[in-house]
This record gives C-alpha cells, sequence and structure tokens, in this order.
C-alpha cells in the first residue's frame, strides 16, 4: 500500500515544481498551469483519499511557493486564493459524475470548459472585489478579458495559457494512463500471467 503512494509523492513534487516555474516566467506565459487538469483528472481517473489528496496537496504547498517566486508574501490576499480554491474544488466535484465514462475526449473538452469557467468565476470574483474594474458591464468585461486598467498583460492571455496548459496536462496524462493500461498480461521474466 506505501509503494502506491510513492508515485503520487512524485507527482505532488513535480506539481509544486511546474507551479514554480510557471511563477518565475509569469512575464512570458502568464497562468500556464494545469492545476485545473489536475483536480479534473484525479478525480475522474483516480480513486480513494488520493484522488482529492494530490491536487489539493500541489495547490496548498504550490501557491505559497509561487507567491515567493513572484515576490509575494507567501500568504498574502487570502480572498483571491480562497475563491481559487474554491472554484477548483467546485470543478473537482462536478466532474465526479464524468467517472463513468472518461473518454479522451469528454476529458480533454473537459479541460478545456473546466479553464473556461474557472477564469469566468475567478474573473467575476475579481471585478466584484477589485476597486479598479468599474461597476458595470464594462468593468466585468475589462476582469474577463483586457485586465484593470494599466494591465501589462491581458486577460484573455491567462485565459489562453491556462487552457493550454490543461490540454497539455490532461493529453499526457491520458497518455500515461494508456501506456500503464497497455502493458502486457504475462511477465516476461516468468511467463505467466500477471497478478
Amino acid at each position: 500500500m506505501r509503494s502506491a503512494w510513492i508515485p503520487a509523492a512524485l507527482i505532488l513534487v513535480l506539481l509544486v515544481a511546474f507551479r514554480a516555474l510557471g511563477a518565475a516566467i509569469t512575464e512570458s506565459l502568464p497562468n500556464f498551469s494545469p492545476l485545473v487538469a489536475i483536480f479534473l483528472c484525479s478525480v475522474v481517473c483516480l480513486r480513494g483519499a488520493i484522488a482529492w489528496l494530490l491536487p489539493l496537496g500541489a495547490w496548498v504547498l504550490g501557491n505559497p511557493i509561487a507567491n515567493l517566486v513572484q515576490g509575494y508574501p507567501a500568504f498574502a490576499e487570502p480572498g483571491p486564493v480562497l475563491t481559487a480554491l474554491l472554484t477548483l474544488v467546485a470543478l473537482g466535484l462536478a466532474a465526479v459524475w464524468l467517472r463513468r465514462r472518461p473518454t479522451a475526449p469528454v476529458l480533454l473538452g473537459s479541460s478545456l470548459i473546466a479553464a473556461i469557467l474557472f477564469h469566468l468565476i475567478t474573473s467575476f470574483a475579481a471585478w466584484l472585489t477589485y476597486p479598479p474594474y468599474a461597476a458595470g458591464a464594462e468593468g466585468l468585461w475589462q476582469a474577463i478579458w483586457t485586465g484593470p486598467p494599466g494591465a501589462t498583460i491581458p486577460s484573455w492571455a491567462f485565459l489562453r495559457n491556462l487552457a493550454a496548459a490543461n490540454l497539455l496536462f490532461t493529453a499526457v496524462f491520458l497518455l500515461a494512463q494508456h501506456k500503464l493500461h497497455a502493458r502486457p498480461a504475462t511477465s516476461p521474466a516468468l511467463g505467466q500471467p500477471g497478478t
């Protein structure tokens, strides 16, 4: 049983490192993070506590590290952090129904939809709480598409990179799942059916 947690721990370390790397190159690839896809794929394809502990662990460990890499306090601004976390958990809960038929096209499409929903929900929350955004539809459009006044990177770039990272992670995850399930049924050393 302990050996099943070793790959999960390795994945967790890689995910946290990926999050820190994404924070370090935020000017060239803002929001290139597959965290939404990690929640989706974990909940759909894994079972037991690991299905939730892996993505939650990646979030809890990766977010403060990413903040520090970007020059912010590790635990600053609880509102946006809580909004993002609750959105990720809600998307994970919504993904539970995908467990029945987790086909590649369904998971890839769901990964893209989840990225869009995450962007829309967190942009809406930013519009409600961040003073530079105007109170009307124009302010909401800024939050979703252009970013606050004076932003050097438009909001659509965050959505584009989030969607790209999610699709890439989901494709790699599906390929790894396929390779794991494509192992021969016999043990090459013994020539006997695998146990």
